[in-house]
């Protein structure tokens, strides 16, 4: 068996697409391209990234958790578009064949691409340094796509669930801090296992003005809405949501991380006030914590309480 053979038949097993009961898949895995039928009021919105060992990872990480966190962190961008997951592609560099790794690396993968409806649909396979690049593909109706571009002076800020474990998590995970099981299990979770929320996405893009997911820091992040949209905002330190654990572990730093540290890949939205209401009412059915953090001003950035660094994460 052959390198691609012996890849394809590992993936097969479970991210590979079955286009049974697909109707939107004319054409999977096996031509020189995939083809797929867009459904009818919906419009194909797609986004890419990269993971690269040693800079998004650490050297020697579990290949299922490398699996999972590449869709994860690729699939919230879908979310930050209150898209439905539909297919994705995966570009696999790799040092060497090792059935035992690329088996690991489809396990993580599926047990999160299954769950959400998200098929493996083409890719390719070369050697060199461990380099993952994964395209995620999904629907959204044409005219409820939320953009970063579209605050308005007077919306509230929201972000949702907690930040700043994930970034507390990074040292942990390369071995450079030790610390209890229990935290060690809590904070190694929050890093590998981010949940990109798919159904809050879908359920906020009808009463929002501006989405986006996460992921450099919310300091650096939301200047990226507030920039396309020409406006400024204002926020408050003491509403920005830390878990007890953080604030337990590393009280003097909890704040700047969750301002700062990234790798959340949480959602931050603005909407006017006038939606604050149905906001309360899609959150708490979803059990999922919503909290506003400030509001859209006319111009200028300020996080009140804080003076700390605002650049977030850089990647040169």
């Amino acid at each position: 068996m052959n390198e691609f053979e012996l890849i394809q038949n590992i993936f097969k097993a479970s991210v590979m697409a079955n286009t049974q009961g697909r109707k939107d898949i004319l054409l999977g895995i096996g031509d020189d391209c995939a083809q797929v039928q867009v459904p009818q009021g919906q419009s194909l919105v797609f986004s890419m990234d990269t993971l690269v060992e040693g800079r998004h990872f650490p050297f020697d990480a579990d290949p299922v958790d490398i699996g999972y966190r590449a869709v994860a962190t690729c699939v919230s961008d879908l979310a930050a578009m209150g898209a439905k997951p539909a297919f994705f592609t995966l570009g696999l560099t790799i040092p060497k064949s090792d059935p035992q790794w690329l088996a690991g690396l489809a396990q993580g993968m599926a047990e999160l691409a299954e769950p959400i409806g998200l098929t493996l649909l083409g890719g390719d396979t070369t050697k060199g340094p461990l380099t993952l690049t994964l395209q995620v593909h999904g629907y959204v109706e044409v005219r409820q796509t939320p953009l970063r571009s579209n605050a308005k002076v007077g919306d509230d800020v929201y972000v949702t669930g907690l930040l700043g474990d994930a970034a507390a998590a990074v040292p942990i995970v390369t071995g450079e801090v030790l610390v209890s099981n229990e935290r060690l299990d809590y904070f190694y979770d929050r890093y590998w296992r981010p949940t990109p929320r798919l159904i809050v996405g879908m359920a906020l893009k009808r009463v929002v003005n501006a989405m986006m997911d996460i992921s450099d820091g919310l300091a650096q992040d939301i200047q990226h809405i507030l920039k396309a949209s020409n406006v400024g905002a204002r926020l408050e330190a003491d509403r920005v949501p830390i878990s007890a654990e953080l604030r337990q572990w590393q009280p003097e730093s909890a704040l700047s991380l969750a301002l700062t540290g990234g790798d959340d890949y949480e959602l931050c939205f603005t909407a006017s006030k006038e939606q604050a209401s149905e906001i309360q009412l899609i959150t708490q059915t979803l059990s999922l914590p919503c909290t506003k953090v400030g509001e859209v001003a006319s111009e200028g950035f300020s996080i009140e309480g804080y003076d700390g660094d605002i650049s977030g994460w850089q990647h040169f």
